[in-house]
């Protein structure tokens, strides 16, 4: 502890010995529910997704961590979900024959493709935040198993 009133971005002291366990069940909480986030079926990955964005956390720098990935991961789900909706347009199109097609599957195809588009690249912007922001809350917290 400082003893000066110095915070440890948990937002108690930094003698706040309680406090610090509760960070650091937190911080595996958090770290086990994202290692369990991917799921091939997409509905079960979405309720995964939001229970890890809800999850009640005390410690801001848990907390920081969730909102890190939390977005990473929604924009992740949306890529994959509007992929699948242009991938099932294109299979229904390319089902029916040409007189029976409706020109409106053709443009939900490229809406769909171009909000998976979108999606990738907020991927791309939050990937980097969140993966420093995990390998951090590993490096402080994983090497104290008890």
């Amino acid at each position: 502890a400082h003893g000066d009133g110095a915070t440890d971005g948990d937002g108690e002291a930094d003698g706040a010995c309680a406090h610090v366990g509760v960070a650091s069940h937190e911080a595996r909480l958090l770290l086990d529910r994202y290692a369990t986030l991917e799921h091939p079926d997409l509905g079960e990955r979405r309720r995964r997704v939001d229970a890890f964005n809800r999850l009640p956390l005390r410690s801001e720098r848990v907390i920081a961590v969730r909102d890190a990935c939390g977005p990473l991961q929604d924009a992740l789900l949306e890529a994959e979900e509007q992929s699948t909706v242009a991938r099932r347009l294109v299979e229904r199109l390319e089902g029916s024959a040409p007189g029976e097609r409706d020109p409106a599957d053709a443009e939900r195809v490229e809406a769909a493709l171009g909000a998976s588009n979108e999606a990738l690249g907020r991927v791309r912007a939050l990937r980097d935040p969140c993966e420093s922001a995990l390998a951090e809350l590993r490096a402080r917290y994983e090497e104290e198993e008890p």
